[in-house]
């Protein structure tokens, strides 16, 4: 299959919503998810009043403030501020068993800061975040600019990372014919997926994130048909 013909199938799949909600399996850790990304300010301070009132506020149209009980945190936006894909922009999405999520939009990604309101720690965040259920470790998504898919990380609660990829599974760089849906974790906190075949949508299996040899993989691989 070729890389124009795999971004062309990812790209259909995507417009199917696979870049939008992940549909991530419920588990007993906290999820975050920054809905309505490209709303506005009226939208956000609703949010705001239904979830953070007195611990979330502006403090201008272009800074936002979070009180944690370490003291309060604050992120200014960064010019320009009328450009699409310009400037360092912050907006309050959701907030879940202690811990608030701040959408973060620069000048190439959509991404996100994990905040422990406890500690006052940020860590990095993502469009959506899925705790173990142990809250030993996230998942968290992003979506790069020009990429036909998300980039997938894991990370311990402290922010740093374990593992990083992508919402599909690479058979060489730049070609793949399985996307990758549906993440979630298990009760001894492995990580799960749903993955499907670009060429027949009905070859769908679970894979599981596994080290081999170093590596960390997707298991069971499954070869998919030649579209």
């Amino acid at each position: 299959m070729t890389e124009r013909r795999v971004r062309h199938l990812a790209a259909a799949l995507l417009a199917l919503g696979l870049s939008g909600c992940l549909n991530l399996a419920w588990a007993d850790g906290p999820h975050l998810a920054c809905e309505g990304m490209g709303d506005g300010p009226a939208a956000e301070a609703k949010r705001i009043a239904a979830r953070a009132q007195g611990v979330v506020r502006r403090d201008g149209k272009h800074v936002l403030s979070v009180r944690t009980a370490q003291g309060v945190l604050r992120f200014a936006d960064k010019p320009p501020h009328d450009e699409p894909l310009s400037g360092d922009h912050y907006r309050f999405c959701d907030r879940r068993d202690g811990f608030i999520l701040l959408q973060r939009v620069d000048e190439s990604d959509g991404t996100g800061v994990l905040i422990d309101e406890a500690t006052g720690r940020k860590t990095d965040g993502g469009e959506e975040i899925l705790f173990s259920n142990d809250r030993r470790a996230y998942f968290a998504t992003m979506q790069p600019d020009g990429l036909d898919g998300q980039r997938w990380t894991i990370r311990a609660v402290d922010g740093t990372p374990s593992w990083s990829g992508y919402s599909f599974i690479e058979k060489r760089k730049g070609e793949f014919d399985a996307t990758l849906d549906t993440p979630a974790w298990t009760d001894s906190g492995e990580f799960t997926a749903m993955a499907q075949c670009l060429a027949n949508d009905k070859l769908r299996w679970k894979v599981k994130l596994t080290k081999v040899s170093g590596q960390w993989q997707w298991l069971p691989n499954r070869k998919c048909p030649a579209s």
